[in-house]
């Protein structure tokens, strides 16, 4: 005879779980921030190396009834624990550092690449730079080199954060040496680094000429020379700054403006094998170029926004439609990674939606019909990546409409009316 029962493990933990929580065959109490959790050893070195290692050694916590945990907080200590007794990682969001900080400590593989996941997906404008120094203290490259290639390519708005101002040396010294950097003026790049020193200048004037060979002079203004030789007056008599001669300029300041067309189908697509783009048009030299839609999508809707930020929701997966508000129609969002030319998927609206209005309105995204409903409204806000629904448009509206901003205000034009 030979079977297996498949539910037999999950069945294991839930049970050891149900103990845990009854405190039934415990033997071993961790005490964190003065909050006891009782535990079983066996499930603690089955899961962290760190807790097998002080179980099975010679340490005096391997006989120890209460082990006291002093390098992680008490909410990141009950994350591990749950993830431990039933496999699901859940914590908030102001948590998730702690808790990858305490599963690097346990050496719990799982938790460290789910939080780093996490904030690489959830980086901001206001958090970036905090995640930057955090990555690096931890040595973490994969999430240092996501949150530089984050700040590069919004240099302009970071270096604006209170956030930006705490970087160390080393790490300003490398955001300012990419090429990357999305932002039309060398000047900016000077005056985010005057900004930085002037932070805690009686500190940090001392780096002005290490700051100096990150600044590609062919491109500085004499204004701007001028002003950082003002700064430099404050240091002795004989230190000269010396600039970098490179004639590599930065990624913003080689961008064009391009108008785009989404939903047309790229030449040569076959009925069987249609392959649906955004041509881009560059009015300055006649280029025509194309940016693949993710999914195959088709009428679905595009807006972008004052930071060059590129957005696409919802409309219609051509392989397998349906009907016009059937199984076909899609509730997806997405956001251009313009550095990786490819399409990152964002939470998904409330509702599915083809050739919604997409508009873009004092940090917020507003998707208007395209609905059963047509005239519903739903709006995203890319700080938090959510979406909420407010209040519907007093009519509904057909597919042969468009939502355009004018001031602070949305029009949404139709053969039904015009509304505001």
């Amino acid at each position: 005879m030979d079977a297996r029962n498949h539910q037999q493990s999950d069945q294991v933990l839930r049970e050891l779980n149900a103990m845990r929580e009854r405190a039934e065959l415990t033997d071993v109490v961790l005490e964190v921030e003065g909050r006891s959790f009782p535990c079983h050893r066996a499930v603690l070195a089955s899961c962290s190396p760190y807790f097998r290692g002080m179980f099975t050694s010679g340490y005096a916590e391997a006989k120890q009834e209460r082990v006291t945990i002093k390098e992680v907080n008490k909410v990141a200590m009950a994350t591990i624990l749950d993830y431990a007794y039933t496999g699901r990682l859940q914590t908030e969001p102001d948590q998730v550092q702690a808790v990858m900080s305490a599963a690097r400590l346990f050496q719990v593989d799982f938790v460290c690449r789910k939080a780093a996941d996490y904030m690489k997906d959830h980086l901001d404008v206001s958090n970036c730079a905090d995640v930057l120094m955090y990555a690096d203290m931890l040595e973490d490259l994969t999430l240092k080199e996501a949150s530089e290639r984050y700040i590069a390519f919004r240099f302009n708005q970071v270096a604006l954060q209170p956030a930006f101002l705490k970087l160390p040396l080393p790490l300003l010294q490398s955001l300012i040496n990419r090429d990357d950097l999305m932002t039309n003026s060398e000047d900016k790049i000077v005056q985010a680094a005057l900004r930085w020193i002037e932070f805690d200048k009686e500190e940090r004037l001392q780096h002005l000429p290490a700051l100096c060979r990150c600044f590609r002079h062919p491109f500085i203004s004499s204004s701007q020379l001028a002003e950082v030789e003002s700064t430099r007056e404050c240091l002795p008599t004989d230190c000269k700054l010396a600039y970098s001669d490179s004639t590599t300029q930065r990624l913003g300041q080689t961008g064009t403006e391009m108008q785009i067309f989404p939903g047309l189908v790229r030449e040569g697509s076959t009925k069987r094998g249609i392959q649906w783009v955004a041509p881009c048009y560059d009015a300055s030299t006649g280029e025509l170029y194309a940016i693949d839609v993710p999914d195959n999508l088709e009428n679905f809707s595009m807006t972008a926004t004052p930071d060059n930020e590129l957005y696409l929701a919802g409309g219609i997966n051509n392989i397998n439609s349906i009907s016009r508000f059937g199984y076909g129609a899609q509730r997806k969002f997405y956001q251009y990674n313009h550095q990786l030319n490819s399409w990152e998927s964002r939470h998904e609206m409330k509702s599915p939606r083809i050739r919604c209005g997409l508009v873009y309105l004092k940090g917020y995204i507003y998707a208007i019909g395209g609905d059963v409903k047509k005239k519903t409204v739903e709006r995203y806000d890319p700080s938090c990546d959510e979406w909420t629904s407010i209040r519907p448009i007093p009519r509904p509206v057909t597919s042969d409409f468009c939502a355009v901003t004018l001031d602070d205000s949305i029009y949404v034009i139709s053969k039904e009316g015009c509304y505001c």
